[in-house]
């Protein structure tokens, strides 16, 4: 008679299930790529001088049943844009601690922009959805040029906000000789793959 090591079977046979379980769930769902890349500049004036900063961040999109657009023949169901505050870097070491501090990096790790809408024309998306920047979420809107190329979609865009509309002071420093200014550009690029 042979013998079977059962401990190996307890572990086996659950995971085996989890595995059937989650396959069934995911068939069920709309496809979600994996996050891609999209590097973001954030620039300013101050009193004294103009400033950039970057970062790279993430995108995720799951496609769905909606408006297509281009590279995106099923439409955008979901977009999330992800950014970790903590992984800006600026021109000099005490500029980058300044940015970090007015974002408040040690309570709000991530800034984040959940598309809810999209019009297209052309190769252009005018993008409306909900950007969270320190705790605080205010709708934004803004232009998106879209490219498919053979590995996805060239996204491009920019957007210009007032920092202090999200609950960020602009950093003031040199004992007020500088001041940085509350009007921000945030640019963004990067390939995304459906």
């Amino acid at each position: 008679m042979a013998r079977v090591n059962i401990s190996v079977w307890t572990g086996f046979v659950p995971r085996v299930i989890a595995a059937c379980a989650g396959v069934a769930l995911l068939q069920g769902l709309p496809a979600a790529a994996q996050p891609s890349t999209v590097d973001f500049t954030v620039s300013g004036t101050s009193t004294i001088r103009g400033w950039t900063c970057s970062v790279s961040g993430t995108v995720q999109v799951t496609l769905g049943s909606a408006e297509p657009a281009p590279g995106f023949a099923t439409g955008i169901q979901t977009a999330t844009l992800t950014v970790p505050v903590n992984d800006f870097e600026c021109p000099s070491e005490e500029m980058t601690e300044h940015l970090l501090e007015a974002m408040k990096a040690d309570q709000f790790a991530e800034i984040t922009f959940q598309l809810e809408l999209y019009d297209v024309s052309g190769r252009q998306a005018e993008a409306t959805g909900a950007l969270t920047i320190t705790g605080v979420t205010q709708p934004v809107n803004f232009p998106v040029s879209l490219t498919p190329t053979g590995e996805g979609v060239e996204i491009e865009g920019d957007l210009r906000l007032d920092m202090t509309t999200f609950g960020v002071e602009p950093p003031v420093v040199m004992l007020g000789l500088l001041r940085v200014r509350p009007q921000i550009r945030i640019e963004f690029a990067g390939l995304v793959t459906p």
